[in-house]
């Protein structure tokens, strides 16, 4: 295993890379309901992992369009470790350990979902994975050649402070789907971090240039786009959700929200001006306008997967603030007789779409009761079944992907298409009618009760992928509200 005792010694050490053993994992999704309410065909690329992608879609890596500034393969020695860069940015490390980009490689339901794409599609498609969830180690080679156990954690800590502050353009025009994504820049690993501040002095560990990338939603883009790198299907649009939106009129970027606390994001929200901190970036650093570095998304299991308790009560704190729910009903309702609700969800406070991202696993839905005054409940949708499962008839919002046979799946390498996609963009809402028939013998007045739940991942995805290492994923409720309505 390679030691870094320092910076500088680190720069003389060199490695012996060891091939990586496969893993075979059988991986079944239990979507067969979900896809009965599919509508919305998005893509109709087939495909098989028989098929080669064409010379001109792949980069120097492969599949990822990561590469390096020289053409060559990456020295490991010139990746710092998050703790070297902590010695002196303190404040910031505070910030970002916990998140999952601190944890990008790491996270134990990635790491199952990467070792089973390994086994099913090759190595090309886990060093496609990688190249946004351990880039060092894909730059570097060592992620296939070198026994994950073994990686320092120069390599395997992802999403490092060191591989973001060495990244020295964006490519992605350049590259096969002429946008930003699946890795799309260039890493120059070195004694200069890159970044935005045009004011950093040079000091004894690094140089640092200014580069005006650093604050445009591009940089996050370059990640947070997954296009599938044979068939060309859009799987996380979270950039293009954004670029839609009135918050890329209005100059907001990713960075005003993810990277700040959950208040000044909501202020963004609001106001959709940026909001200012003061603060020192650096050990005995100026007083300066700075940035946070909590990167705090939807990731409430964050304490379970990451070791982040502040970054998992953050993001409930974010989640609760994102969306509000309304409904509507009549003043009066007659026994016997049809009840008409007007039910509507709102994202007040993202800058992306609700759910987001990876939108085939990630479930957002309503949970509505109509309870008389006795507590008996006339009428539930959205309620979990006896396995924590949602109900084919729920109202939801996710994705429903499937493969080139019309299977659906979970697995990003497999999605050839989507059948369904529901998700609120920014400032927007979706409404529902629903329609019920009351008993013959009510007691009012009837209670509405609606609320607005999320969990970043269904529980049969994680039985199925994880094993007996699986987790039950944490539901937050967003917003909920409760209306009256009496009886004649």
């Amino acid at each position: 295993m390679l030691s870094f005792d320092s910076p500088l010694t680190a720069i003389a050490q060199k490695q012996t890379l060891l091939k990586q053993p496969r893993q075979n994992v059988r991986f079944l999704t239990r979507f067969a309901s979900l896809a009965l309410l599919a509508v919305i065909s998005v893509a109709s690329a087939v495909w098989s992992w028989s098929q080669e992608p064409t010379a001109s879609r792949q980069g120097q890596y492969g599949l990822t369009q990561i590469r390096t500034a020289d053409g060559e393969i990456a020295d490991p020695t010139f990746f710092l470790s998050n703790e070297t860069c902590i010695t002196c940015h303190q404040r910031v490390g505070e910030e970002f350990l916990g998140s999952f980009h601190s944890a990008s490689h790491e996270d134990p339901l990635y790491r199952q979902f990467a070792l089973l794409a390994q086994a099913e599609a090759g190595d090309a498609m886990y060093t496609f994975c990688s190249g946004c969830h351990a880039p060092a180690g894909v730059v570097t080679e060592m992620i296939l050649h070198t026994p994950d156990a073994e990686l320092p954690e120069e390599i395997k800590g992802g999403v490092t402070c060191d591989v973001c502050h060495q990244i020295s353009s964006l490519t992605g025009h350049e590259g096969p789907w002429q946008q930003e994504g699946n890795a799309s820049f260039v890493l120059e690993p070195g004694l200069t971090k890159f970044g935005d501040y045009e004011k950093a002095k040079t000091n004894r560990l690094h140089a640092s240039e200014k580069k005006a990338f650093y604050s445009t939603s591009e940089y996050c883009a370059s990640c947070h786009t997954v296009i599938h790198p044979v068939n060309g299907l859009t799987i996380e649009n979270t950039y293009q959700e954004w670029k839609d939106s009135i918050y890329a009129e209005r100059g907001i970027q990713c960075q005003h929200c993810h990277m700040n606390s959950v208040e000044d994001a909501v202020r963004v929200a609001e106001t959709l001006e940026p909001v200012v901190r003061v603060g020192q970036s650096a050990a005995k650093g100026p007083e300066r306008d700075i940035h946070p570095h909590y990167f705090v998304g939807a990731n409430v299991d964050a304490n379970r997967l990451t070791h982040g308790p502040l970054h998992a009560k953050m993001a409930v704190a974010r989640l609760k603030s994102a969306a509000r729910i309304e409904v509507v009903g009549p003043k009066q309702c007659t026994p016997g007789q049809e009840l008409r609700i007007e039910m509507s969800v709102h994202n007040v406070a993202a800058g992306h779409n609700i759910p987001t991202g990876v939108t085939e696993l990630r479930q957002m839905w309503v949970d509505l009761k109509v309870l008389d005054a006795n507590g008996r409940t006339l009428f539930r949708t959205g309620e979990l079944d006896e396995h924590g499962e949602l109900p084919s008839d729920a109202i939801w919002f996710g994705a429903v992907a499937v493969d080139a046979e019309g299977r659906p799946t979970a697995k990003p390498w497999e999605m050839s298409r989507f059948l369904r996609q529901r998700s609120i963009p920014p400032k927007g809402a979706v409404r529902e009618t629903i329609i019920t028939q009351l008993p013959a013998e009510v007691v009012g007045p009837l209670s509405v009760e609606a609320k607005l739940l999320y969990r970043s991942v269904a529980p049969h995805v994680v039985d199925e992928v994880m094993g007996e290492d699986a987790f039950r994923p944490t539901i937050t409720e967003m917003t909920q509200t409760n209306v009256v309505i009496e009886v004649r």
